[in-house]
């Protein structure tokens, strides 16, 4: 069981990998490998050929976040320790480069049947570690959630951190259809530092016109997140009809959490 670093030359085998279990997905991770490379990306080998793939994605803006990326090992090949052997080779990668928290995001999936074929891969990550922090409700669709998990990486933890709350300029750009969901949107923000005289933060009547949006386009729900030394953003939030959902902790930098809210629309 060899790990390696992928190569471009891998990719039409590791997205036929992909392939056997969802050919969404297939599709979906082809999208994100064109359009973000492979950095950070592994395969591991059986015989010389590729039977299983694994890596993570660098977190923007953030103190050495990562989000575990497509983790799938060929269905010939399953429940023979390829997952476990290329999931702890990734670990050790994570670990090298000095990444602090790392993140998953998952299905809890259903088929007619109702099999949930991401069940192993939960039992996979539970046994190296991670716990669950975050479910989304019917995030990905009707009666499929969202569970995220986590592992935080560093030795020592000071878990009293205190991080002054900011009140910088908070800019309402856009809404779009979250990927790989049906139905979910979120709206696309930015920070401003310097806002001269223009309104300090985006206000409920930003909220409410993107909320008009989202239904005129007939989404489901909308799903958005802040740093948590944001305070300004609450009471629009609260106003337009927002649930707080909960928080992936550490996630910015240690003290600032990420802080997940909903707007159901049904």
């Amino acid at each position: 069981m060899l790990c390696r670093q992928m190569k471009n030359e891998d990719l039409d085998a590791v997205i036929d990998i992909i392939d056997t279990h969802d050919d969404d997905d297939a599709d979906d991770a082809l999208k994100d490998f064109e359009n973000n490379g492979i950095n950070f990306q592994w395969v591991i080998m059986h015989k010389n050929k590729i039977v299983g793939t694994s890596g993570f994605r660098p977190i923007a803006e953030t103190d050495n976040s990562a989000y575990i990326s497509w983790t799938y090992i060929h269905k010939k090949y399953c429940k023979q320790g390829y997952g476990d052997k290329i999931f702890k080779y990734v670990l050790d990668e994570l670990i090298k480069v000095q990444v602090n928290k790392i993140f998953i995001k998952i299905s809890n999936y259903k088929d007619e049947k109702g099999n949930e074929p991401y069940q192993a891969a939960i039992k996979l990550y539970e046994k190296h570690g991670f716990e669950l922090e975050i479910i989304s409700k019917d995030f990905y669709d009707e009666e499929e959630d969202q569970l995220i998990y986590s592992k935080d990486l560093r030795l020592n933890l000071d878990q009293n951190v205190f991080k002054k709350e900011e009140k910088p300029t908070i800019r309402f750009e856009d809404i779009f259809e979250i990927a790989e969901s049906e139905g979910s949107y979120s709206f696309a923000w930015k920070v401003i530092k310097k806002p001269f005289f223009q309104k300090r933060s985006f206000s409920t009547d930003d909220l409410l016109i993107g909320i008009k949006a989202v239904r005129e386009r007939n989404g489901r729900k909308i799903f958005i997140t802040f740093p948590s030394n944001l305070p300004l953003i609450h009471l629009p939030l609260q106003e337009s009809g927002f649930k707080y959902i909960g928080e992936l902790k550490n996630y910015y930098e240690l003290g600032i959490h990420e802080m997940h809210f909903v707007h159901n629309l049904d």
